[in-house]
């Protein structure tokens, strides 16, 4: 089987991302990948498996949302994972999907997304570090 895999280039508020590919809609970091905030630093470690966005696959939705942010998503993953708060996890996305230059037409409706609809997305990651 082929290996895939990409490696994004720095940018001033996030580290090199360097990403595999594992299955279908999941890649692996491999090495750690790191977003500067304002107010936050964020390390994701090495082998830290993501999907990007979770986008619920009703066409439109995933057609106008999916796709749109990389960096901002991983840190918001993990976050979800370390159980960091949502509305820390959520504002912190908010502000890294600007560092990462998404327009404000589309970095708002992602956010409130989350906010309105990622509870359970967050609870279900609470469950897997009890």
């Amino acid at each position: 089987m082929e290996k895939r895999a990409f490696r994004l280039k720095a940018q001033p508020r996030f580290s090199e991302l360097r990403l595999e590919f594992v299955v279908a809609g999941r890649w692996k970091l491999t090495k750690p990948f790191m977003y500067f905030g304002d107010n936050v630093n964020v390390v994701v470690p090495a082998g830290f498996t993501t999907d990007f966005d979770s986008v619920p696959r009703i066409p439109l939705l995933y057609a106008a949302f999916k796709g749109h942010t990389t960096q901002a998503a991983i840190t918001h993953d993990h976050l979800y994972c370390e159980q960091s708060g949502k509305a820390f996890a959520d504002s912190t996305f908010l502000a890294a999907m600007e560092h990462e230059g998404l327009p404000l037409k589309r970095r708002l409706p992602i956010y409130w997304g989350v906010v309105l609809f990622g509870g359970p997305n967050y609870k279900r990651h609470g469950k897997k570090k009890t």
